[in-house]
């Protein structure tokens, strides 16, 4: 969506990310919203499928083990697929390089802490939607079919947060394009160096999830074996 408005480009970004907000939880669950499945359609929707999918992958391995079981919740990896997304994608558009390690490790820096933002947020619409099946209750109870309908109430807040944060990353967008444009050289090859690290830790996290008694052993040689090769790979002519 080179040349789109950017404007436009967080409509767009607002539709996609929030239906997969919906999705994760709330209707059908078919895994479309995890990252691995998320971050290369919203960036397609972009105009950059392969940028969203360079982002999707190292994320879908840092989050493999999160699971929700009763009250414990993980960090919500859509929202944080939808708004390193929505961040980095129009921005590597804007620059015309498209999604490059530097831009990626940037872009991650400044939205990492929405996963367990996320998660709070998360928390907040499902204590919402146990207040919508106790109002459906009490209105059944009094005779009012029309409480039946209340259920698609509780699809709003879901939809409505991951759409706001992946709308506001469009918008900040222009702003991580600035800085990266600003970075000296030695800044772009640490951060280059730091997304690699990223790929290390997503290995070695998706290792651990295996919850084999093998895998602090197995995760962490997992992780040298990334550096290792990232680091075979910068002394290549």
């Amino acid at each position: 969506m080179t040349g789109v408005p950017l404007l436009l480009q967080a409509c767009v970004a607002a539709l996609v990310a929030g239906l997969f907000g919906v999705e994760r939880k709330g209707a059908l669950q078919l895994m479309l919203a995890r990252p691995l499945v998320l971050a290369p359609l919203l960036g397609a929707a972009l105009g950059d499928a392969e940028g969203g999918l360079m982002l999707g992958v190292p994320l879908e391995l840092l989050l493999l083990g999160g699971v929700s079981l009763g009250a414990s919740l993980p960090e919500n990896e859509t929202v944080l697929a939808a708004a390193l997304t929505a961040f980095v994608v129009p921005a590597g558009l804007r620059l015309g390089t498209g999604v490059d390690e530097p831009l990626a490790a940037l872009g991650l820096l400044f939205v990492a802490p929405l996963g367990p933002l996320g998660r709070w947020l998360e928390r907040y619409a499902e204590e919402r939607n146990v207040a919508l099946v106790d109002a459906a209750e009490a209105r059944l109870l009094a005779g009012d079919s029309s409480a039946l309908r209340l259920n698609l109430r509780g699809l709003l807040l879901p939809f409505a947060i991951t759409a706001a944060i992946a709308a506001s990353a469009v918008l900040a967008s222009p702003l991580l394009a600035v800085l990266r444009r600003a970075l000296p050289g030695r800044a772009v090859s640490g951060f280059e160096m730091a997304w690699h690290l990223v790929w290390a830790l997503a290995a070695a996290a998706a290792v651990r999830a295996i919850r084999d008694p093998r895998g602090p052993a197995l995760s962490s040689i997992a992780a040298a074996a990334v550096v290792a090769a990232a680091v075979l790979l910068r002394m290549l002519p």
